[in-house]
């Protein structure tokens, strides 16, 4: 295959995200993508995605083995439930395709490190869709942190607030009311979170916490407040709910031996140095390009030059791993009320 071809996508679950998929392999152009077969086990939502992007009947699957094995397909983009992630990425990599699977990672933490494993061992590409990690202001962020900017970090407080919206298709699917990832919403979207904050705080090494369930449709806990310990030593809050009203904000802050870092959503920054006064904020973010892809369309700009040019992914799995475990400890010290160590993929 030339490394300049487009890779050639065969799409597996043609829901609500597979438009939002579509939408971005359009923005990319199609000198980096094609989508040429998709896959959904009813034939007539396959069908209505492929009229839409125009594959041929002949490329329309309703079994994912059949999709695989199509010799047309290089690079398989699954949008399924995680509990089906392990099953696909097994397959592709039997076949020699690369993947693209959605996060979290996997359904729990043993079949999280059975796929960081098993891709470690590939041949082909194994890579966890989280467009959260190509926000280009929270990596100047990220960057600027880990490089000493604030000194060390001493402690920090997250808040992320998502609202509660009974009318949402998200809600409406059946996966996320009756999850069998742990926390359901929690992990469905606290993954996000932690793809803002492991780049600039470095890796969780444990958590305290309490959880509740407001919302029976949920199918699990809806809100976590945890205290935390970072590897490093360093402590802070973390506060995650899905249970707001018409309120949606992450807002995070900061604070090292020489200066508080403070962040709102993904795109308002604010610097203090040591002795408390407020920096110009372009310290963070003169490098920042406004133009550049970001979100799904920067995250599908880096698989393509992982593919074709041997890049570092933007997300690597043993990071993905961390954003489920995370979680995942935070779910476990709630249910055992008792501090929770963050597991490793290496044990």
């Amino acid at each position: 295959m030339s490394q300049e071809s487009p890779i050639k996508v065969g799409i597996i679950g043609t829901g609500i995200f597979a438009y939002r998929h579509l939408e971005a392999y359009r923005k990319i152009g199609g000198d980096k993508f094609q989508i040429v077969a998709c896959c959904n086990r009813s034939k007539d939502k396959a069908i209505k995605f492929a009229a839409e992007v125009g594959i041929p009947e002949s490329s329309v699957y309703t079994d994912p083995q059949e999709l695989i094995n199509d010799p047309n397909v290089e690079l398989v983009d699954v949008l399924l439930p995680v509990q089906y992630n392990w099953d696909i990425v097994q397959l592709a990599i039997s076949a020699k395709k690369h993947v693209l699977i959605e996060k979290p990672i996997a359904q729990n933490i043993e079949i999280a490190r059975k796929i960081v494993l098993a891709a470690r061992n590939a041949s082909t590409v194994v890579a966890v869709a989280e467009n959260w990690s190509y926000h280009p202001v929270v990596q100047a962020a990220a960057k600027y942190v880990q490089q000493g900017g604030i000194g060390e970090i001493v402690n920090f407080s997250y808040d992320s607030v998502r609202s509660y919206n009974p009318k949402s298709a998200y809600v409406a699917t059946l996966w996320r009311q009756k999850p069998e990832h742990p926390g359901g919403y929690l992990s469905d979207g606290g993954v996000h979170d932690m793809a803002h904050l492991l780049p600039i705080l470095g890796p969780f090494q444990s958590l305290s916490a309490f959880s509740t369930q407001r919302y029976e449709v949920h199918g699990a806990q809806d809100s976590l407040s945890a205290s935390v310990k970072l590897t490093d030593g360093a402590i802070g809050i973390m506060n995650l709910t899905f249970c707001a009203s018409n309120v949606s904000r992450q807002t995070l802050a900061v604070h090292g031996t020489a200066g508080t870092l403070r962040m709102i959503d993904r795109e308002h920054i604010e610097v203090l140095d040591a002795s408390g006064k407020t920096m110009d904020s372009s310290v963070i973010t003169k490098d920042v390009d406004p133009t550049a892809f970001s979100d799904v369309e920067g995250e599908f700009v880096n698989l393509y030059q992982v593919v074709r040019h041997n890049a570092t992914l933007g997300l690597p799995l043993e990071e993905a791993f961390h954003h489920l475990a995370v979680i995942a400890a935070g779910i476990e010290s709630s249910n055992t009320e008792s501090v929770a160590k963050v597991a490793t993929v290496d044990v």
